[in-house]
C-alpha cells in the first residue's frame, strides 16, 4: 500500500474540494479546470514513479523462484529477510553460494551432498506429487514433508473404498532432534487425486470417511476405519505418534501430533535448526575453514572406557602434529590462547542426537609458556554414549590463527552380554600418574585411578630402545558377581613383523579376576621393550580367555619402530576444563539419555533424565523427556507430580506445556490446565496449538463463549501461511 500514498495527496475528493473552493469566488472555473487537469497529470506520474519504484524492488524471476521454490521449505525468516534487502545480483549469488556453504556436511568440498539432496527431493515432489493434470508437485502437502524429511521408511497406500477416503501413510524415524525418534504423516484423498495432509485434532477421523458416518462423530468414523483398514490404522488416525496412548472408546486426539505437524511445516525455524545454522556461521565467521582430510592435519584418537559407575564414556583426543598451527598472542606482560572444539554425536543415518561445544581461553606467564614452545597441541575430553554405532564429527579451532580443523569417526559401544566380555582397544600412552582424587571422576583417559597421557597420531612410531606402553580395559557383565569358577583370565601378547617370518613373540600373563571392580571393568596394561626389534612395521595382537566360559577375546594394535623421529613423546595438553560441571550438573546423564532415547529404549533413557533432574531440579530438558516418557505410560499422576514445582518459561517446549495440561485435565484439573496454557502464552509466542487446547478444557469446564473464542484464534494460527515474497 505504501506504494501508492502520493496519489491519496490529489486524490478526486481533494480535486473536488479545490474546484469548489474555486466556486466561492477564490479561483474561477477555467483557473479551477486547468488546475485539475495538471494534478491530475501530477499524480499519474507519481503513480507511474510509484509503480517504477515498485518494479525496481521486485526479484529478478530466477532469484524469486529460487526463494519462493527451491529453498521455500529450508530458508529460514531471517535468511528471507535478508536475501530481501539485497540489492544487486552479486549479492543474491554471494548469499546463495553462503546458503549452501553453511548446511554442506563436507565444507569447502567440491560437492554438497546437502544441496544434491535437496534438488533430488524437489525434483521428485514436483514430478509425482502433482495434483491430476494440475500444477506442481513441490507446492502440496506431500511434496512440502518430502522435501523437508526426505524419503519415508515405509510407505502404505490405501485405496478408497465404501465409507473410507483414500489414504497414504508415511512412517519416519529420526529425522530430526526437534521431531519424535518415530512418527508416522496421514495424507487424504479430498478430492480425486488430491491428497492433503491430516490433522488428528483439527481434522479428525469424520475427515476420512464418507457417509453417514461422516455425520455421527469421531467414535463412529474410528469404528469404521477400524473395521475395513485395522486397529493400527484407526490408532494412527487419532495419533501420529505410536507412544502415545490413545482412547478408542472416546476417539479423542491430543495436540500433540498437530504441534509436530507444526514443527514439520516450519522446520527450518525452530530453535534447533536455528541454533545449528548460529554455530556453523559462527565457526566460519571465526575462523577460516581449511579443506581437510580426516587424519592428515588433526589427529583423533577415540576409545570407549567404562567409568567408576559403569556407565560408558567415549574418551577422545585431539592433536594437532605440526606446533605451528596453534599460536598463542601477547597481551601487556602476559600471553594467552583461544580455542574452539565442537563435537557432535549423529547417528548411523546422519541425525545428530547431541553435541558438545567448548571455548576456552586461558592466560599464561611467561614462565609457564616457555616449557610449552615447539610442543604439538593435543585437545582432551570425553562423551558419555549408550551402547550402538554413531558417527562423530570433530571440529578443533584456534581463535587467534582463525584457523579450523576437522575430523569424523566412526565407533561403535558395543553391548556385553549376560555370558559375555570384551576387550577395548589398547591405547598407547608415553606417560602415566595417579590421578588428583579431586578430580579422577572426571578427567579424561582415566581408569583405575590412573591418568594416562596416550600417544595421538595417524600412526604410532617408537626407536629401539623406547618402550611400548599401552593400557586397555577389560568389561563383564555389571551384575555378574562371577566368584566361583576360575579365578584368572588368560591373557596372550603377541608382536611381531608380518611381513617377516620368525619375528613373533609371545607373553604370557594371567589376570586375576577380583581386580574387576564392582560395575565388572578392570583396566590392565603391558610395557613391551623395543631394544631388539629391527626397524619395520609390527603388530601387537591382544588375546584373553576366560576359562569359566571358554569365550576369547582379541585387540590388535599396529606399531612402528624407525631409526629416527619417533612420534611425539611430550604435547602441550589441554583438558575440556568443563567437564566436572558437565557431569555434577547433570548434563552428561541428560546426553547420555538422549542416546538411548535414539536406540528407542525409552525406559532406560528414563533413568538417565532422572538422574539429570536429580542433579539440576531446574533442567528443563530432562523434564520435559521425563514427562514424554511417563505421559507414553499412561502414569499423567507423574506427570503433573514433575511440573508441580515448575513453572512455565520462554525456554519451555510447546510440546511438553501441552502434555502438562492434557495430564492435568486427565486427573481432573481442567482449571489447572487452563491456568498452565494462559501462563504460557503470556511468556510464549501466539501458538495455534496452546489456543486450541485452551479453547478444549474451557469446553470442559463448561465456557462455550471463551472455548469458540479461543479455538477460532488457535485454527487461524495454525492455517497461517507464510507470504510470498514480492
Amino acid at each position: 500500500m505504501r506504494f501508492f500514498e502520493p496519489v491519496h495527496a490529489v486524490s478526486q475528493s481533494n480535486l473536488e474540494h479545490r474546484v469548489s473552493r474555486a466556486e466561492d469566488g477564490r479561483v474561477n472555473s477555467t483557473q479551477a479546470g486547468a488546475t485539475a487537469r495538471r494534478l491530475m497529470v501530477v499524480a499519474c506520474l507519481l503513480l507511474f514513479g510509484s509503480l517504477q519504484g515498485f518494479a525496481k524492488e521486485q526479484l529478478p524471476k530466477g532469484y524469486k523462484d529460487w526463494l519462493d521454490r527451491e529453498a521455500a521449505y529450508i530458508i529460514t525468516r531471517d535468511e528471507k529477510d535478508a536475501f530481501k534487502k539485497l540489492s544487486t545480483d552479486v549479492e543474491r549469488d554471494k548469499f546463495i553460494e553462503r546458503f549452501w556453504e553453511l548446511r554442506n556436511p563436507t565444507p569447502g568440498a567440491p560437492t554438497n551432498p546437502y544441496r544434491e539432496e535437496h534438488y533430488k527431493r524437489l525434483d521428485y515432489a514436483s514430478q509425482h506429487f502433482a495434483p491430476t493434470g494440475r500444477g506442481d508437485g513441490w507446492d502440496t502437502d506431500m511434496g512440502r514433508v518430502y522435501i523437508t524429511l526426505g524419503a519415508p521408511q515405509q510407505k502404505a497406500r490405501y485405496v478408497a473404498q465404501s465409507g473410507v477416503r483414500g489414504m497414504e501413510i508415511w512412517f519416519y524415524s529420526n529425522t530430526h532432534p526437534a521431531l519424535p525418534p518415530f512418527f508416522y504423516v496421514v495424507f487424504y484423498e479430498k478430492e480425486f487425486g488430491e491428497f492433503r495432509l491430516y490433522s488428528p485434532y483439527m481434522d479428525g477421523p469424520t475427515k476420512l470417511v464418507t457417509g453417514i458416518q461422516a455425520e455421527q462423530g469421531r467414535v463412529q468414523a474410528v469404528q469404521q476405519i477400524d473395521r475395513i483398514l485395522g486397529r493400527e490404522v484407526a490408532h494412527t488416525t487419532l495419533t501420529l505418534l505410536p507412544s502415545e496412548p490413545v482412547n478408542m472408546n472416546d476417539a479423542e486426539s491430543t495436540l500433540q501430533s498437530d504441534l509436530m505437524l507444526g514443527t514439520i511445516k516450519d522446520l527450518a525455524n525452530h530453535p534447533y535448526t536455528v541454533e545449528a545454522l548460529r554455530l556453523r556461521r559462527a565457526l566460519t565467521e571465526e575462523v577460516t575453514h581449511r579443506v581437510l582430510l580426516s587424519g592428515e592435519l588433526l589427529n583423533v584418537l577415540c576409545v570407549p572406557l567404562r567409568d567408576a559407575r559403569g556407565n560408558v564414556r567415549l574418551h577422545y583426543a585431539l592433536r594437532l602434529p605440526q606446533p605451528e598451527d596453534f599460536a598463542v598472542a601477547q597481551a601487556d606482560e602476559r600471553f594467552y590462547y583461544s580455542l574452539e572444539a565442537l563435537v557432535r554425536v549423529l547417528s548411523p543415518d546422519g541425525t545428530e542426537i547431541f553435541s558438545r561445544r567448548r571455548k576456552i581461553s586461558k592466560y599464561l606467564s611467561k614462565d609457564e609458556l616457555e616449557p610449552l614452545k615447539g610442543k604439538p597441541v593435543a585437545y582432551e575430553g570425553w562423551l558419555p554414549l549408550a551402547p550402538g554405532k554413531y558417527k562423530l564429527n570433530f571440529e578443533f579451532a584456534n581463535v587467534l590463527t582463525k584457523t579450523a580443523f576437522t575430523g569424523a569417526r566412526e565407533i561403535t559401544i558395543p553391548e556385553v552380554g549376560a555370558q559375555d566380555f570384551f576387550v577395548t582397544d589398547p591405547v598407547p600412552f608415553f606417560q602415566a600418574e595417579t590421578a588428583d582424587p579431586a578430580r579422577v571422576e572426571f578427567l579424561p583417559f582415566t581408569g583405575g585411578g590412573v591418568r594416562f597421557r596416550p600417544y595421538v597420531g595417524k600412526e604410532l612410531a617408537l626407536v629401539p630402545g623406547q618402550d611400548l606402553m599401552f593400557f586397555y580395559q577389560i568389561w563383564r557383565p555389571q551384575a555378574s558377581g562371577q566368584n566361583g569358577g576360575s579365578a584368572k583370565l588368560l591373557v596372550d601378547y603377541a608382536y611381531g613383523r608380518p611381513s617377516l617370518s620368525g619375528t613373533a613373540q609371545t607373553i604370557h600373563e594371567e589376570v586375576a579376576k577380583d581386580q574387576f571392580d564392582v560395575h565388572g571393568s578392570m583396566v590392565n596394561g603391558k610395557k613391551i621393550a623395543t631394544t631388539d626389534m629391527g626397524v619395520g612395521n609390527y603388530r601387537l595382537t591382544i588375546s584373553l580367555v576366560d576359562p569359566d566360559v571358554q569365550q576369547k577375546r582379541f585387540s590388535t594394535m599396529p606399531f612402528l619402530i624407525v631409526s629416527d623421529s619417533p612420534s611425539p613423546s611430550d604435547t602441550w595438553g589441554i583438558d575440556d576444563d568443563g567437564l566436572a560441571e558437565y557431569l555434577s550438573s547433570g548434563q552428561a546423564d541428560l546426553d547420555r539419555g538422549l542416546t538411548y532415547l535414539a536406540k528407542g529404549e525409552s525406559q532406560t533413557a528414563a533413568g538417565s533424565f532422572l538422574e539429570a533432574l536429580r542433579k539440576n531440579p531446574k533442567n528443563e530438558r530432562a523434564r520435559a523427556r521425563l514427562a514424554d516418557y511417563y505421559f507414553g505410560q499412561r502414569d499423567f499422576g507423574k506427570v503433573v507430580e514433575l511440573f508441580s514445582p515448575a513453572e512455565v518459561t520462554a525456554q519451555t517446549e510447546e510440546g511438553t506445556i501441552l502434555t502438562v495440561a492434557d495430564s492435568l485435565d486427565r486427573t481432573g484439573k481442567p482449571n489447572k490446565a487452563v491456568d498452565l496454557i494462559e501462563s504460557a502464552l503470556k511468556v510464549k509466542p501466539p501458538s495455534g496449538p496452546l489456543y486450541l487446547a485452551l479453547g478444549s478444557y474451557y469446553q470442559h469446564l463448561g465456557n462455550s463463549d471463551r472455548a469458540d473464542a479461543f479455538e477460532r484464534k488457535g485454527r487461524a494460527l495454525m492455517t497461517e501461511t507464510p507470504p510470498k515474497s514480492e
